[in-house]
């Protein structure tokens, strides 16, 4: 839907996207302790992965502690399987699954490596890039200020952002939530590309973003248009409106009332340990891209740092509306249609595709997330890029979602 390309230390970068995937389908430096940095590709990246497509190394992971709700042990080693071949099928280096069946018990699976380099193997708990499953967490904000009565939904957003916005006094908060601002879209600006090939380790700020976005292409409220450029001004929005800053907000209005201890908003391009590292195919190898991009670039349209364990604390609320009123929920999940996509229809940060509601993400193709409800299951999926041969449409989250659900009959 989006892209950015960008030269990174002479390496060519795929297309940067933070997206919604319904269907299917942060500052280079040096390493610096804890946090470990890979610039340059390593020589046996491609052998390993090789390797790993004919061998994947995984296996169930998170048994339940003593006392808690068992998930359907009949169900765990075909899971398993499913996703191993999905691995190989889709040319992944590692994948994290996490389910939480109607009754209450989950249950989470791995596969394939984390550290291509070093042959570490994936677990439950490190820490991935999550990219645009952050909206649904700066949707979800906003929507907790309507119910404060310090944002109102159809108003313009120049209400707010005084001049900010090009054609702000026509531009609702509801057309930034539902991607129907008619705004540019800074990641498809030729401008922007070639600003962020010359330094991909820049550092952006929300005001850049918006100046190469201030363009009108569309009707406000019209139609359906995925743009990051809305969710920087709703992150924008927040500061303004309480007077702090994004990453505190959602520390303060989510994270902490859920007790989600393994998400955070970055301020650098840092990953905490333990994490997983985001590979990129690139002109035939496979390159580490996990600091290929300053996470500024995408704020709060795509930033957060998060465990599988925490994204599936997230989507059991995000559907059952735990942090917003009983009438504010319902208006986040009444969505619209999209006309370019049959099937497919986005709400208020939310998304549905064939009967799934929820959020996709991907990082830079460096890091791809989905957090879905279907038919009263929860499920999480974190995968870290592409290996070898892949093809950059297929090797997602959203794809090993599917794979689980068509495969296993859910």
């Amino acid at each position: 839907m989006m892209g950015l390309n960008g030269l990174w230390k002479g390496v060519r970068m795929k297309p940067f996207l933070v997206l919604l995937s319904l269907s299917s389908h942060e500052k280079v430096s040096k390493p610096m302790h804890p946090f470990g940095k890979s610039k340059t590709p390593c020589g046996c990246i491609a052998v390993l992965l090789l390797a790993f497509l004919f061998v994947v190394a995984g296996g169930c992971a998170g048994m339940p502690p003593k006392g808690a709700l068992q998930f359907d042990p009949v169900l765990v080693q075909p899971i398993q399987t499913v996703l191993d071949a999905a691995l190989i099928r889709y040319r992944l280096p590692g994948a994290v699954l996490g389910i939480r069946d109607p009754k209450g018990a989950t249950h989470f699976w791995t596969s394939g490596l984390a550290d291509l380099e070093m042959g570490k193997a994936m677990d439950r708990d490190l820490y991935f890039r999550i990219g645009s499953v952050t909206k649904s967490y700066t949707a979800t904000i906003i929507l907790q200020l309507a119910d404060e009565g310090l944002v109102a939904l159809d108003t313009p957003i120049d209400h707010y952002l005084p001049g900010k916005v090009a054609q702000g006094e026509n531009i609702t908060v509801r057309d930034l939530l539902e991607m129907r601002s008619g705004l540019g879209n800074y990641s498809k600006n030729p401008a922007f590309f070639n600003s962020l090939e010359h330094n991909p380790g820049r550092v952006w700020s929300p005001d850049e973003l918006l100046n190469f976005s201030n363009t009108n292409k569309g009707k406000p409220g019209g139609s359906f248009e995925y743009n990051n450029a809305n969710y920087i001004i709703l992150g924008m929005l927040i500061e303004t409106v309480t007077q702090s800053s994004y990453r505190e907000q959602v520390k303060k209005k989510i994270l902490k009332p859920l007790a989600m201890t393994k998400t955070f908003v970055p301020i650098s391009n840092d990953m905490p340990t333990p994490f997983a590292r985001g590979y990129l195919y690139e002109e035939g190898a496979v390159i580490d891209g996990t600091f290929s991009l300053d996470p500024s670039v995408a704020w709060s349209s795509g930033n957060i740092i998060s465990t599988a364990s925490d994204q599936l604390v997230w989507i059991k609320a995000l559907e059952e509306g735990r942090l917003l009123s009983k009438e504010t929920h319902k208006e986040q999940f009444a969505v619209k249609g999209i006309k370019s996509t049959p099937g497919r229809a986005y709400g208020l940060g939310v998304g549905r595709d064939k009967g799934a509601t929820g959020h996709g993400g991907n990082y830079n193709n460096a890091y791809t997330s989905c957090i879905y409800r279907y038919h009263g299951y929860d499920f999480v999926v974190l995968v870290n890029g592409q290996g070898k041969e892949a093809i950059s449409k297929e090797a997602k989250a959203s794809n090993v979602f599917w794979r689980v659900i068509e495969d296993m009959g859910f």
